[in-house]
């Protein structure tokens, strides 16, 4: 990966052929636009937000031409990353200047807050507007319907979990670009970083204050900013069980089976590892443990 980062950094123009190239993918296999969102963050921890801003515009025109070629997954208006450039360059040019991965999620968390209280401010109904959408969505593919959203009620949540898909993109992006750079000038140095990760108490008492007066407004509301609140202290969570290992000089074994859970049972992976995020904040687990007394 080394090449691949050192490639993006050589030139304005081989960022914005990367992160164009791999945003023409998403067009087709949205996965892919966490490379191209990487790429962008990665220049931007590089060379600051104005010039990865102008990488910005050239890509998006590369995606535009392979967009209109080519066109878009069924329910999907507009290319992808279209949607995670823009906060990523935030994030990253955050990350820069603070360099803080807590500061960093803070941003995306924001951001992720913002998309939900948007979408329940412009639909006026989001059950409603996923429920068409996702008819129309569905129509382009012959035999699919959307029978089992409705029946398991999955519709009412279906904005929260699209919220938090949005936060993990951003965050995963830009932990990789993070990553990226520290190949090319900091070897070893995106570890320690990311073991570090935490949010302040006051961001967790924001945030379970936002939580409980957006239920007096929509339970819908607040099942959503539930959900991206757990997004957001997963991956301090995350970075707690790193930690913990890192100061107690564990194997690193031992993170094996949170990933485990993480594959075959994300949802108890999610909150389990939210609820150590959100503790965190008021017992210190990465403590360096003290010295025994000597005798």
């Amino acid at each position: 990966m080394h090449p691949f980062a050192h490639f993006i950094l050589r030139h304005p123009l081989s960022a914005v052929l990367v992160a164009g190239l791999f945003g023409i993918l998403a067009l087709k296999i949205p996965p892919f636009a966490l490379i191209s969102a990487a790429a962008l963050g990665l220049y931007a921890l590089r060379q600051g937000w104005l010039p990865a801003a102008l990488v910005m515009l050239g890509a998006g025109l590369v995606v535009a031409g392979g967009w209109f070629w080519l066109g878009s997954r069924p329910g999907l208006d507009f290319p992808l990353v279209f949607a995670l450039w823009p906060p990523s360059l935030i994030a990253a040019e955050t990350l820069r200047r603070s360099e803080s991965q807590g500061a960093a999620l803070l941003v995306v968390g924001v951001w992720v807050g913002l998309f939900i209280l948007g979408m329940h401010l412009a639909t006026g109904d989001v059950v409603a507007f996923w429920k068409a959408w996702l008819h129309r969505a569905v129509a382009a593919v012959p035999g699919a319907t959307v029978k089992g959203f409705e029946e398991n009620d999955t519709l009412r949540i279906m904005n929260g979990l699209l919220a938090v898909l949005y936060g993990l993109s951003l965050m995963l992006g830009l932990l990789f670009a993070r990553w990226l750079q520290s190949l090319v000038y900091h070897p070893g140095g995106f570890g320690p970083e990311f073991r570090r990760l935490r949010l302040p108490r006051l961001a967790l008492l924001a945030t379970v204050a936002l939580i409980w007066l957006s239920g007096y407004f929509s339970p819908v509301l607040l099942a959503d900013l539930f959900m991206a609140a757990m997004m957001l202290y997963f991956f301090v969570g995350l970075a707690v069980i790193h930690g913990v290992i890192e100061v107690r000089g564990m194997n690193r074994g031992w993170a094996l089976p949170v990933y485990i859970v993480l594959v075959y049972w994300p949802q108890f992976a999610l909150s389990g590892l939210a609820l150590v995020g959100a503790i965190d904040a008021f017992v210190d687990f990465r403590a360096q443990q003290p010295a025994p007394p000597q005798t």
